[in-house]
């Protein structure tokens, strides 16, 4: 996987750093589209990703955005 921070990220939040390092530590673990999107579930329900962030698959990626924020936080591309 490779993952690309876009935009600078704001940290409004001390929780919100953690989040973003735990949760690119565990994407990158990922070694097919099924495994990732195990991940970021498995990753969604222990860490509390949704009250920070947005997120969702496109066709070869995975997108997160933190919420209030028009920015992309990063992707992740199937490669």
């Amino acid at each position: 996987m490779n993952v690309t921070f876009e935009h600078p990220t704001i940290i409004f939040d001390e929780k919100i750093a953690e989040i973003i390092i735990e949760f690119v530590n565990h994407i990158l673990y990922a070694d097919s589209e099924k495994t990732l999107r195990q991940i970021v579930a498995d990753f969604a329900d222990k860490y509390d990703l949704d009250r920070y962030f947005v997120y969702g698959f496109g066709n070869h990626h995975l997108w997160l955005y933190l919420k209030n924020y028009i920015i992309t936080t990063f992707k992740v591309k199937n490669q």
